[in-house]
C-alpha cells in the first residue's frame, strides 16, 4: 500500500553531500598534482577572499532557513512545502540554500589555495541541477503550478 504522508520533493541524497564530495575529490586531485589559486605572496589576503566568500555563503544560508523558518514551510527535501517562499532571498534566487553553498566552497577552496576543487566547482553545479533542483522544481510546479510558474519568470534558479 502506497504511503499517504506528504513528501517534499524527495532529493536521492542531501544535497550537501554532493559538495562535501567535490570538494574532497578537489582536495585528493590537489595532493596529487597541486595547482595553487594564488602564488607567491599574499597570504593575508587570500585568506581574507576566501573567509569573505565563505561569511558570505553562511550569512546567506542562514537569511534563507531564517525565512523558511518564520513562515513556518520545510526547507528539508523529505518535507512538504506548506507555502511558497517568495521574500527575503527567494525574491533573489530560487536557490539561495545552493548559492550560499557555492560561495563557501569557493571561499573555502580560496582559504587552502587550491584550484581543483574550484575546477570541479561548474561539474559539481550541473550534477545539482540535474539530480536535485529539477526535481525540488517538478515538486514545486507540482504543488503550487501557475504561482510557482509566475515566480519563476520573475526569479532566476541562480541569481
Amino acid at each position: 500500500m502506497p504511503s499517504t504522508k506528504p513528501r517534499g520533493p524527495a532529493a536521492p541524497f542531501p544535497p550537501t553531500l554532493l559538495f562535501v564530495i567535490a570538494f574532497g575529490v578537489g582536495l585528493w586531485l590537489h595532493e596529487r598534482f597541486p595547482i595553487a589559486i594564488f602564488t607567491g605572496g599574499g597570504r593575508a589576503l587570500r585568506i581574507a577572499l576566501g573567509v569573505a566568500g565563505m561569511a558570505a555563503g553562511a550569512f546567506l544560508f542562514w537569511w534563507g532557513l531564517t525565512t523558511f523558518l518564520r513562515v513556518r514551510t520545510g526547507i528539508m527535501p523529505f518535507r512538504p512545502a506548506r507555502r511558497l517562499v517568495t521574500d527575503g532571498p527567494y525574491q533573489w534566487s530560487r536557490n539561495p540554500q545552493y548559492v550560499a553553498f557555492v560561495l563557501g566552497y569557493a571561499g573555502l577552496a580560496v582559504v587552502v589555495n587550491a584550484f581543483w576543487p574550484l575546477l570541479l566547482l561548474p561539474v559539481l553545479v550541473a550534477v545539482l541541477v540535474v539530480l536535485v533542483i529539477r526535481g525540488e522544481e517538478r515538486y514545486m510546479r507540482n504543488v503550487f503550478g501557475h504561482d510557482y510558474d509566475i515566480y519563476c519568470r520573475r526569479v532566476n534558479r541562480w541569481l
